[in-house]
């Protein structure tokens, strides 16, 4: 697999485009600049499968339409719980936000197969109700969940700073080390999180 990032929109949200050894593509969290995404996957000459969305924001949803438009074979896919705020995003937003209705609804544990990539939601609400990461090997796509020493803001429509807190400690307790791809920022690794992320720390009972 290869993974490739972009950097899109105003509020610099970090695109992935995961490519399968047979070149079939996921976008994760397409949220702005569509003509930016579609020409770097027309670049890698990629055949876009799925768009896997960790939650519902329109900073992460804000290029599916297009998208789909111009891939109509792919279908998007996120947590049931984040459907309310793809399909009215005044909940989050009266002013900014785009309509987009889910091709398919997701449970936690639920997986996307591309090939022989198995692509893993585990749901992490907290951020939003129905906020999710996504699992592939040792890799995480933690969206809105975990920053490089952060986490998501919890004080919009179907956050929850207890959940959030719950969530950290979920994803602190996987078993072993994994890189670390966020919605927002630099990336970093699963071990560095416990080690130097004061509130993942705090969630894990390490202390801060």
């Amino acid at each position: 697999m290869e993974i490739h990032e972009l950097v899109v929109g105003p509020l610099k949200t970090n695109c992935y485009i995961v490519t399968s050894d047979m070149n079939h593509a996921v976008i994760i969290d397409p949220g702005f600049d569509a003509e930016k995404i579609i020409a770097k996957i027309r670049e890698l000459g990629a055949k876009p499968k799925f768009i896997l969305l960790t939650h519902g924001h329109f900073d992460h949803i804000g290029a599916v339409n297009a998208l789909k438009k111009t891939f109509p074979e792919m279908k998007s896919v996120i947590l049931a719980e984040d459907e309310d705020i793809c399909l009215d995003p005044s909940l989050i937003n009266k002013e900014i936000g785009v309509v987009t209705k889910p091709d398919m609804l997701f449970a936690d544990g639920d997986i996307v197969k591309l090939d022989d990539l198995d692509f893993k939601f585990m749901a992490t609400p907290g951020h939003t109700k129905g906020c999710a990461c996504i699992i592939c090997g040792r890799n995480i796509f933690s969206g809105d969940t975990l920053f490089a020493r952060g986490y998501g803001r919890t004080d919009l429509y179907g956050g929850s700073l207890r959940d959030m807190k719950l969530s950290l400690k979920k994803i602190g307790s996987l078993e072993g080390d994994y890189e670390i791809y966020p919605a927002h920022g630099s990336g970093t690794t699963l071990d560095l999180e416990r080690y130097a992320n004061p509130y993942l720390r705090k969630a894990l009972g390490l202390g801060i």
